[in-house]
């Protein structure tokens, strides 16, 4: 259940007839309060120990070092932060969550946590629990970090939006997150204590939230996608890969222009930045092209299955329509009927 859908939700109904139980005790006030306006059942506390990277358990799983590469968990962020919103909604208000992970990486520990204390507008506190297991060593969160797709560091979306290489705009920090409580968050590094590598922040819901969408793919490339065993096909809404495409080359002119300006005065550094820029345009050009070449082998077909989706609901509301006039005619019939038996009721009597 690593994406998170099946979340754990259960039904009211248990508490329905346990309120009705308690509502006759004179105590159904107390018995109701579990659940939230659909039905489901709200819980006190919630451990989010979301998947990770696990970057932090690279001692006693030293193969991690042969297989780990900033896209794990660039990958994982926002299957990460979907879980940790699914658990705030799930969380009853004065309750206590845990999210936690086995690694240091901020994309996966700082950023979900700031993007959950964003979008919940006041209602989730990051608690302080510095004062607990005292003799623990720990370091505090970050308030600032950088992101790193597999050629070069971004500091904001806003470098990264036209080049970066499948990242998000929720990984990112901003002048708003860094004003957040962040250092109130736990990082416990292997060397400190004899550990493994753990992040931990402790929040509490003071107030109901409100609404919480997962996470968006907007900010990527439209798509066509084959989606289900029976082949049907998806259209994912996004960013104008041709454009997309256009805006990448535009950037690896620029960082040619900067290599050979940096080869002409003899700084290497500067040289080997613009190569990395360079490089990471032309992935982001590749998945433009991919995305493009998506919807140019799917389009027909797509156009043709929403063209056949279209033509069933008219024939659905041409049927529904039809069904509802012959259920009239049917009702003034039969009201005719009435009328009639009245009326020879009628003339009986007055014979």
């Amino acid at each position: 259940n690593h994406n998170g859908e099946q979340f754990p939700r259960i039904s009211a109904a248990a508490l329905h007839k346990a309120a009705a139980a308690a509502a006759a005790n004179g105590n159904g006030a107390a018995a109701a309060a579990g659940a939230d306006d659909q039905g489901y059942m709200l819980f006190d506390r919630i451990l989010c120990d979301v998947p990770c990277s696990g970057d932090g358990t690279m001692r006693k799983a030293p193969d991690i070092w042969r297989r780990w590469s900033v896209n794990n968990g660039n990958g994982l962020h926002n299957m990460q932060l979907k879980i940790a919103l699914q658990a705030v909604r799930l969380l009853k208000v004065g309750g206590r969550m845990v999210y936690s992970t086995c690694t240091p990486n901020p994309i996966e520990d700082e950023a979900v946590v700031a993007e959950l204390l964003v979008r919940c507008q006041g209602a989730l506190q990051l608690l302080d629990v510095s004062d607990q297991l005292p003799e623990l060593k720990r370091l505090p969160g970050k308030r600032e970090w950088l992101v790193r797709d597999k050629h070069q560091w971004y500091r904001t979306w806003e470098e990264a939006e036209k080049v970066g290489y499948k990242l998000d705009p929720t990984m990112f920090s901003s002048p708003e997150k860094q004003q957040l409580p962040l250092e109130r968050c736990m990082r416990i590094l292997p060397h400190q204590q004899d550990t493994g590598g753990f992040f931990i922040a402790v929040l509490q819901k003071v107030a109901p939230t409100p609404a919480l969408p997962d996470p968006t793919m907007h900010h990527r490339f439209s798509r066509i996608v084959v989606n289900g065993r029976d082949g049907r096909l998806t259209k994912v809404d996004g960013q104008d890969p041709h454009q997309g495409a256009a805006d990448a080359a535009a950037y690896a002119l620029a960082a040619a222009e900067r290599a050979v300006a940096a080869l002409a005065s003899s700084d290497p550094a500067a040289a080997a930045e613009a190569a990395n820029a360079t490089a990471a345009a032309y992935s982001r050009a590749g998945l433009a092209q991919d995305a493009a070449s998506e919807i140019f082998r799917h389009q027909k077909r797509y156009d043709a299955q929403e063209a056949r989706k279209q033509q069933q609901q008219q024939h659905k509301e041409q049927q529904q329509q039809q069904d509802g006039e012959a259920a009239a005619e049917d009702d003034l019939a039969a009201a005719a009927a009435d009328m009639e038996g009245v009326e020879a009721a009628g003339d009986a009597e007055s014979v």
